[in-house]
């Protein structure tokens, strides 16, 4: 089963970029669960950068993972205006999603 949700934030800027981020989990797996929780909250926590959020679970339907050539999960795949990334685990080291997301200072 796919889900998909747009977050923007009412303080976004118009001309900042739109992210896609399309989260690959297995079911309710614990590190699925945790990716969700992560990235809900970082996505809370930064509302300068408009997301488009889509969550796909593997065991519901594999295909999409396939197409990403994403074999491990939870995965997030990010992309951004300039650059796709993929971070593979449950998104607890939020620094490296900001990093994907070009936030941490605005000089990554």
């Amino acid at each position: 089963m796919t889900k998909k949700s747009t977050r923007v934030s009412p303080g976004s800027r118009r001309e900042s970029a739109t992210y896609h981020l399309r989260l690959f989990v297995a079911g309710d797996e614990p590190n699925s669960a945790i990716a969700k929780a992560s990235l809900d909250r970082i996505c809370s926590e930064h509302p300068e950068r408009d997301y488009r959020v889509e969550t796909i679970d593997v065991l519901q339907d594999f295909r999409p993972a396939i197409e990403e050539r994403v074999l491990v999960m939870p995965a997030l795949v990010v992309q951004g205006p300039e650059r796709r990334t993929v971070i593979f685990g449950n998104l607890a080291d939020a620094e490296k999603v900001l990093a994907a997301l070009q936030i941490a200072g605005e000089d990554v």
